[in-house]
């Protein structure tokens, strides 16, 4: 072999080698690095901050925000609707007929129902829908003849005489008392009426349904108004007596008791409140006013009933503080004189009905709260409003608000007929039955023949007030007690009486409008 064919093969053969000298260092080096990726690769996928732990730790997180946005969502909603569960309507409810309650064989006696309480609830315009304001108060001011006027009047408590006092302008609150405390904060609105230069002054009792709860005892009584038991508690635990509302007088169970009238009325709410009878369009039970002859079969939307008893003279009415009320008058005359004082305002005499009215909204929250209204005892002078001039104005516990806004003299002062009587009576023209003026009973046992609404039966003896119904030889009823009749006398008080004129009977005046 030449020379130079034996150096071409060494060449050869030298190259082979140094190429299978690099192949095995790549492939060594290669090795590495996917033993290194591999690595990284197991690390990167099931290391502490590997990808699986983070997709875990995300399906976790994504787990823990989808509870926590429910959650919220949740408190969210739950705290919208606290906010505006005030603003949420409710299904409203049709006043109906009381289905007529199960006959029961309880008897009330007149110490089960010496602890009640009265409960209200505003009605809207002339219906029986239930409002969460009472009706504002009704001013005539058109189709009235010369020299008579009507305006709302607020109390500055500036001046010395009456009309300083009460200057024109709005100025009512009708609040509700807290638990079982004495109320003084209502302020009922007044009105002042001027017929040729002589002011009278009239407060507004506005349209209201109610219901009246019998407890135990009055410690019970407390506890409820208190807050400090419910209705179905005192139930469970025997402290409620009964009621006297829509289903008539029951007991607890809602049975009918075996000594009281039954006569079931429209129901305006669940709780069985009734319309009292004063606003309603049916003269029988009290009513009568605002029957428009059958336009308005609802009644009206309130009464505007005298401040103080009625003084002045029988030519010339009128209702004002520190005078002498208006005595030595027979009913009948006080009937005549008492419509005749405005029939553009169908002015009239109050009956028992309406004082019913005025008496159960000063016993409720809304007036004096359960507190005894004090007594006007001011002696034979007879001074309304507790004393002369402006007496009134510190004489704030006789009123029905415990403040100048009330009505007063509803305790002593004068005994005060009122258009009510037993039987027909010509002196009151009911010879033909009741009127929208003067209402009748049927008879005299009060158990059997009172008018729901009325404050005779329904809360007899409260407050220790006297209580004797009418009868054949006292037909005609008087209300409030007489100055003399100390603890006896009070808006729950009620007698009898024939009619005659006598030094210490007056009467007060109603107006509707």
């Amino acid at each position: 072999m030449s020379k130079e064919r034996r150096v071409t093969l060494v060449r050869k053969l030298n190259m082979k080698a140094s190429q299978q000298g690099i192949t095995l260092v790549a492939l060594v080096i290669t090795i590495v690095i996917i033993i290194i990726l591999a690595t990284v690769t197991i690390n990167m996928a099931f290391g502490d901050n590997g990808l699986i732990t983070k997709a875990q730790l995300a399906k976790d997180l994504a787990a823990n925000s989808t509870q926590y946005e429910t959650e919220s969502m949740a408190n969210l909603t739950a705290y919208m609707n606290d906010m505006m569960k005030d603003n949420i309507p409710e299904e409203p409810f049709t006043p109906q007929p009381t289905p007529e309650p199960e006959q029961g064989e309880t008897e009330l006696t007149d110490e089960d129902k010496a602890n009640g309480v009265i409960e209200i609830k505003w009605l809207s315009g002339t219906s029986d829908n239930v409002s969460e304001t009472p009706n504002a108060p009704v001013i005539k001011t058109e189709g009235l003849p010369s020299g008579t006027t009507m305006e709302l009047v607020r109390y500055t408590g500036e001046g010395s005489t009456e009309r300083e006092r009460w200057v024109a302008g709005e100025e009512y609150s009708y609040l509700p008392g807290e638990g079982s405390s004495d109320n003084t904060s209502s302020k009922w609105a007044n009105a002042r009426v001027t017929i040729n230069d002589v002011d009278s002054y009239f407060v507004w009792i506005p349209r209201y349904a109610y219901r009246i709860i019998y407890f135990d005892s009055a410690d019970s009584k407390i506890k409820y108004q208190n807050g400090e038991i419910t209705e179905e508690e005192a139930i469970a635990q025997g402290k409620i007596k009964g009621y006297s509302d829509s289903r008539g007088i029951v007991d607890a169970e809602g049975k009918k008791v075996a000594n009281a009238e039954s006569t079931t009325k429209t129901m305006v709410s669940e709780d069985y409140f009734m319309v009292h009878p004063a606003f309603t369009a049916d003269p029988d039970i009290g009513g009568g006013f605002g029957n428009n002859n059958g336009t308005n079969d609802n009644g009206i939307s309130g009464i505007w009933v005298g401040k103080y008893e009625t003084s002045g003279s029988s030519s010339q009415l009128k209702v004002e503080a520190g005078v002498s009320s208006l005595r030595s008058t027979a009913i009948a005359n006080m009937y005549t004189y008492s419509k005749a004082y405005s029939t553009e305002l169908e002015s009239h005499m109050l009956k028992n009905s309406e004082w019913g009215a005025v008496a159960y909204l000063t016993e409720s929250q809304y007036g004096r709260n359960g507190t005894e209204v004090t007594i006007n005892n001011n002696g034979t002078t007879f001074y309304t409003g507790g004393g002369q001039n402006n007496a009134y104005v510190t004489n704030t516990p006789q009123s029905s608000t415990g403040n100048v806004y009330g009505i007063y003299d509803l305790s002593g002062n004068a005994y005060e007929y009122v258009a009510a009587g037993y039987s027909n009576q010509s002196d009151i023209e009911t010879t033909s039955g009741s009127t929208k003026y003067a209402t009748v009973y049927g008879g005299t046992n009060v158990s059997t023949n009172y008018k729901y609404g009325d404050a005779t039966y329904e809360t007899i003896d409260w407050h220790q007030d006297y209580a004797y119904f009418v009868d054949s030889s006292g037909p005609f009823f008087n209300r409030g007690g007489y100055c003399n009749d100390g603890e006896y006398a009070g808006v729950f008080y009620f007698s009898d009486g024939n009619g005659s004129s006598y030094s210490n009977y007056s009467f007060r005046l109603a107006l509707v409008v």
